[in-house]
């Protein structure tokens, strides 16, 4: 074959809007976080420096684009309040059940905001690498 059977064509610039700019790092190692909204408090199912996703029954619970201020994150002992975030999608939970995902990104973060948050990232990626860790099984002689 003398030529590529695929051929590859630069995107536009106005080709479409990134979704995602940041890696969201899911929930499911035993570490606990909730952010409270309007005085409810919900667990959080995965969370980036750009937001979080929560899990709900209700898929009208919030309005798509709605602007929820003065929420605050809770992790372990960190709490960070004066958070403001905008519902940005609703879906059907990838986890198989009845649950709806909402994504909530985060709007105006301050520095110290920013700060916390990658702290808080640094150790929910910690505790996933630990947990993984003690997931695989030890070598044995022969593979060794």
């Amino acid at each position: 074959m003398n030529h590529s059977s695929i051929e590859f064509v630069p995107m536009p610039e106005d080709a479409g809007q990134q979704i995602r700019r940041f890696f969201r790092v899911p929930l499911d190692t035993g570490e606990s976080i909730s952010v409270l909204i309007a005085s409810v408090s919900y667990p959080v199912s995965d969370i980036s420096l750009g937001g979080i996703s929560i899990l709900l029954e209700d898929n009208q619970a919030f309005e798509i684009g709605a602007d929820l201020p003065g929420c605050k994150l809770h992790f372990k002992k960190t709490v960070l309040s004066d958070l403001t975030g905008r519902v940005r999608h609703c879906s059907p939970s990838a986890r198989g059940s009845d649950l709806w995902q909402f994504g909530i990104q985060w709007l105006h973060v301050k520095e110290s905001q920013k700060k916390a948050l990658e702290q808080i990232l640094i150790q929910l990626k910690k505790s996933a690498l630990a947990l993984s860790k003690t997931a695989l099984p030890e070598e044995t002689d022969e593979e060794r």
